[in-house]
């Protein structure tokens, strides 16, 4: 598969490696993670992506992700050459097209990063143009002793939306018998008033009944349908995204509930975790990373739990600690009409050097020469501009 992702099988190579450190140290306090991003679109081979947002400058490494919609998943690393009036143009041609559903983000290139003891870095919600993704270089250590989050809010009673928070939202809850609970959003679309599932999201409960749970999102494993006592419950989320994150969603979104007026009302379902991308020399673990789905709340008609996010680590020795990164789905404790589980979410590790440490679900990893310091011409393939070899 086409791709320019940091890796050595790259159709295209990413000469920019860990970033030149021009951002200085990160240090941020706690709160929301704030990105230069816009929606956009492009045309496969060329190096015009359409996007609006006055802070784009010459000389950022940016991340270009299909989102939602046609070849949902893609996505690739590239460099702005130049920005006017709505349009990027890049200093690679686009590995991929990009449809409506497609965002594009800066990825800071820090020379350092460190989030404190004590502070919670959470990244921008998804909106379902923008947001969802946490994304930084560093051409040196990252070290988390505090933690960033990526994951679901928990579920919330009556006819309303999710509260923001992570990746796919989850389906919106009716009250009222003969209809259906919103199915959890997902790389397929936002979806609409059914029991069955929406892709990787879950199904609405719904029917004739009192009680009808939501089904559990789905990501690296398939969410859990729901078995309550109402007429029609839930369906399961499917899988989505790749186990080595060539291909990236975020978790998808719990089925709704239905409920009766007047007995406490449905509840919604929970939101997906999100994307979290750390490309650094050197990271270390001691906080966390966090990208779970929403769920845990106790109610007798509880929307399906949301799946977990993606995690992609890239560098040379990664230090992970123990469970210290998650991408587990939302659970849905206690509750008697037995709404869907969402599933777990993708941890991946390129790197070259070594890591250590254990991750829930467990990661998966490839040792890669590419991320070697200093780069070498057998590792960077050579990459050729105007007859002479250039790093």
């Amino acid at each position: 598969m086409s791709q320019r992702q940091f890796k050595s099988d790259d159709s295209s190579v990413f000469a920019e490696r860990f970033g030149n450190g021009s951002d200085g140290a990160y240090a941020p306090s706690t709160g929301t993670d704030a990105p230069i991003d816009s929606a956009c679109t492009g045309t496969i081979d060329t190096t015009s992506l359409s996007a609006t947002n006055a802070s784009f400058a010459a000389g950022q490494l940016i991340v270009i992700h299909q989102t939602q919609g046609t070849g949902a998943g893609q996505w690739e690393l590239n460099k702005i050459d130049s920005y006017i009036a709505g349009t990027i143009t890049t200093s690679y041609s686009l590995i991929f097209g990009y449809a409506t559903g497609a965002q594009v983000l800066v990825m800071p290139q820090y020379s350092s990063g460190l989030i404190d003891t004590g502070q919670t870095i959470t990244l921008k919600a998804w909106d379902g143009t923008v947001g969802g993704i946490y994304a930084k270089f560093c051409s040196g250590t990252f070290t988390i002793a505090g933690s960033t989050a990526g994951a679901g809010a928990n579920n919330v009673r009556g006819n309303s939306t999710q509260p923001s928070g992570g990746g796919f939202r989850g389906g919106i809850s009716i009250d009222g018998t003969n209809s259906f609970g919103g199915q959890g959003e997902s790389a397929t679309g936002t979806g609409s008033q059914s029991s069955s599932a929406n892709g990787a999201g879950g199904g609405g409960g719904g029917g004739n009944a009192s009680y009808n749970a939501g089904g559990g999102g789905g990501n690296g494993a398939v969410g859990i349908a729901a078995t309550g006592s109402g007429s029609t419950n839930g369906a399961a989320g499917g899988t989505d995204g790749g186990v080595n994150l060539v291909d990236m969603v975020f978790g998808a979104g719990g089925g709704g509930a239905t409920g009766t007026a007047g007995i406490g009302g449905g509840i919604s379902g929970g939101n997906g975790g999100g994307i979290v991308i750390l490309i650094s020399k050197n990271l270390t673990i001691t906080g966390g990373i966090s990208v779970n789905g929403g769920g845990l709340y106790q109610d007798r008609i509880n929307g399906g739990g949301g799946a977990g996010g993606s995690i992609l680590l890239k560098g040379q020795t990664l230090v992970l600690g123990t469970n210290l990164t998650t991408a587990i789905g939302g659970v849905l404790v206690g509750s008697p009409e037995d709404p869907g589980d969402g599933g777990v979410g993708r941890i991946h590790a390129d790197y070259s050097t070594s890591i250590s440490g254990t991750t829930n679900p467990t990661i998966d990893t490839t040792i890669d020469s590419i991320y070697v310091d200093p780069p070498t011409v057998e590792n960077l393939n050579q990459v050729n501009f105007g007859g002479f070899v250039e790093f």
